[in-house]
């Protein structure tokens, strides 16, 4: 989605020249420089970067950035050439997820997206070193605002005004969202994430995927942006440096802005040197200089002037006082890679791929009902497999195990559906097992079973896709003779692994057993992902979860 910015100073091929330092008053300007905080001993505001004196010859440097800041290296076009920086900047405008594969072919110096999150879409090895070169620096900040007509707002005043508010008011009442594009730009998908995230930090993890799932039910998403409400029972999320022009602009009824009471939310617009950049000595000494000149004085006009803010400000740019309301909250954290996974594989249904094989407990005691309701767990489980099946798409492989004590032979599980690709015969396949699905008079044979489909599924391992085991129980390791103790079911786990085909092994235990905090503590080694459920509510968000991204020893912090 790369755009070529045409405005003064960059070009349609990006170009900004700089002319070097005249012999003659190269003194005298530095020490200019030096008293603004251009340079080592200056006074400018945000964190500086010691700059490498100029040696008076241009270096190029190439950036990759998202368009919204595009204008602040346009504006400091003219300042690098007078300041004798020596730069001469190639900048290339590309938003979104496509923007990490624009920084690779461009082979640029430096990448600033819109937000930190964009990281995760890097390939690895693009980006250099954390920290180095102050590689995750922030530069620029843009909160998000909710917008909305006045009726929307005032039942958004009464549910709290918060982003937890606006979840709600979305996944079960008639209010609908409006976003950008999330896999187009950080307006679209952070700002979609936050909504789910104040979910995910109030309530949970599956809370947050289910309500997601809910959400992109009820959404418009505006390609083109800003992301305003059109029509009543609209709540847009909005960033500030689009909102400022959409309120300027004549005409309409003034809309409610709100800044949430429980959390702020924001672009991060941030500094990424690429690794090919650090290791060369001569670009990481350019990097160096334009990083200082991104956080001093002037860096903080050019980013008032384009409706951004300087990192950690609480004002708002100038021509945003008296617009917006403050920020009260504390800020959210920056997306992490499984939050993101979830935002994308919730809106793109292909981005769902993976290996999954589902592992189902049909001891007798599933067929008790979940608390707080009367459908037997056993039903439960059963709905949940067919609906992570009608939310994968066909390109991902899915496989159903059912497990007592000794169910087949000496096996203590029957492989009912092979992981196969969803094609329509193996979607009918998985319907008619499901619709069998029955809790059977037999034991528990949890341990055994869990490493046979550890195993099985390392050995179905395919690169490039989310490979899962998720195991459901109502029970511990229980009447089954011959089954190996934890201890051993650790070892052979450990051995079992192999860093080439990661799998992410996750159990589901219903109900209340002070094993489970055991079988957690045997498999933390091995990163599982263990989980106890108490509702039916419960176990439907962890089938959502499961399907729209997968389970992730992430999700446990």
């Amino acid at each position: 989605m790369g755009r070529h910015p045409t405005g003064r100073g960059i070009g349609v091929a990006g170009v900004v020249v700089i002319v070097a330092l005249a012999v003659a008053g190269a003194a005298a300007i530095t020490g200019a420089l030096a008293v603004a905080g251009w340079l080592p001993g200056g006074h400018g505001t945000g964190e500086q970067t010691a700059a490498v004196p100029c040696d008076g010859a241009v270096r190029d440097v190439r950036v990759v950035t998202a368009s919204s800041f595009a204008p602040v290296l346009n504006r400091l076009g003219d300042d690098l050439a007078q300041g004798g920086q020596c730069l001469r900047l190639r900048v290339e405008q590309a938003d979104g997820r496509t923007a990490a594969t624009q920084v690779a072919v461009d082979d640029a110096d430096v990448w600033i997206p819109d937000d930190a999150s964009w990281k995760h879409v890097a390939p690895p090895g693009l980006l250099g070193p954390d920290r180095s070169h102050e590689a995750g620096a922030v530069l620029a900040t843009s909160p998000f605002f909710m917008v909305t007509d006045s009726a929307t707002g005032r039942r958004l005043t009464r549910a709290g005004g918060s982003w937890l508010a606006l979840a709600d008011l979305v996944a079960n009442s008639g209010v609908h969202l409006v976003v950008r594009d999330p896999a187009g730009s950080g307006d679209g998908l952070v700002g979609a994430g936050y909504v789910a995230e104040a979910v995910w930090v109030a309530q949970g993890m599956d809370a947050s995927a289910l309500a997601l799932e809910k959400i992109v039910e009820k959404v418009r998403v505006d390609e083109d942006g800003p992301a305003m409400p059109t029509s009543a029972n609209e709540v847009g999320v909005v960033p500030e440096y689009a909102l400022l022009p959409a309120l300027a602009r004549p005409g309409g009824a003034a809309p409610m802005i709100f800044a949430g009471r429980d959390h702020t939310a924001q672009l991060r617009y941030t500094w990424f040197p690429t690794a090919k950049a650090v290791a060369d000595p001569v670009r990481a000494a350019a990097l160096d200089r334009l990083r200082a000149a991104l956080t001093g004085p002037r860096a903080a006009q050019a980013l008032d002037a384009a409706g951004l803010r300087s990192p950690e400000s609480k004002d708002p740019p100038t021509r945003g006082r008296q617009a917006v309301p403050a920020l009260t909250a504390a800020t959210l954290p920056v997306l992490g890679g499984h939050h993101v996974d979830h935002v994308f594989a919730s809106w793109y249904r292909d981005d769902r791929q993976m290996n999954v094989t589902m592992v189902v407990d049909v001891s007798w005691s599933m067929s008790s009902p979940a608390p707080g309701g009367r459908t037997p767990l056993i039903d439960l489980v059963g709905h949940g497999a067919q609906s992570v099946g009608d939310m994968l798409p066909d390109q991902a492989r899915l496989g159903l195990w059912t497990f007592g004590s000794q169910l087949d032979g000496t096996r203590d599980y029957r492989i009912a559906v092979p992981i196969e690709p969803l094609t329509r015969e193996h979607r009918a396949e998985l319907a008619s097992v499901v619709g069998r699905l029955h809790a059977e008079h037999t034991g528990t044979g949890l341990y055994d079973t869990i490493l046979a489909a550890y195993t099985a599924a390392r050995d179905a391992y395919t690169p490039g896709r989310s490979n899962q085991v998720m195991v459901f129980t109502d029970g511990i390791n229980e009447d089954d003779p011959d089954s190996i103790s934890l201890p051993q079911l650790t070892r052979r786990l450990l051995t079992a692994q192999d860093p080439r085909r990661p799998v992410q092994l996750s159990l589901v235990a219903f109900g209340e057993h002070p094993q489970v905090a055991e079988i957690s503590k045997a498999l933390d080694p091995v990163h599982a992902y263990v989980e106890p459920l108490r509702t039916a509510t419960q176990v439907e968000a962890m089938f959502i979860h499961l399907a729209s991204g997968g389970l992730h020893s992430e999700s446990r912090s």
